[in-house]
């Protein structure tokens, strides 16, 4: 896996469904993040130690098969406790004072979402440099 840049702000995208994995990492990589995609709890925890030092957000659906949400976000959290966490959810649930955005979401309601969950701060954009004719 190549390096992180370090000027985006990392997110750690975990999903079940690989198609919303796909769909959230390209609307977030569209707006400058750099993302990292796990499909389950497992992988995300072998995926966050590799990078802890970078990932500034878990994205985490709520509900997922052997850990949920809450559970992945604890863990993560004994790692680095003030980690951000957003979780995504197809129903109302409890998220024990973190956010959540209610799944199906609009590409604004996830980008304002992962804003305010980094702190209001905007999503950065990515710097196209002019090519000379």
């Amino acid at each position: 896996m190549k390096a992180l840049a370090r000027q985006y702000e990392t997110i750690l995208v975990v999903d079940d469904e690989p198609a919303i994995c796909s769909l959230v990492g390209t609307l977030l990589e569209r707006e400058g993040y750099a993302v990292l995609i796990a499909s389950d709890a497992a992988t995300a925890i072998r995926v966050y130690a590799e990078h802890s030092a970078d990932v500034t957000l878990l994205l985490s659906d709520l509900r997922m098969p052997d850990m949920n949400g809450l559970e992945l976000a604890d863990h993560i959290l004994r790692w680095k406790p003030h980690m951000r966490v957003l979780f995504m959810s197809g129903s109302d649930a409890t998220t024990e004072g973190f956010g959540c955005i209610a799944k199906p979401f609009t590409r604004a309601q996830l980008i304002g979402s992962v804003s305010e969950a980094l702190g209001g701060l905007p999503a950065p954009k990515v710097q196209v440099a002019a090519h000379a004719a």
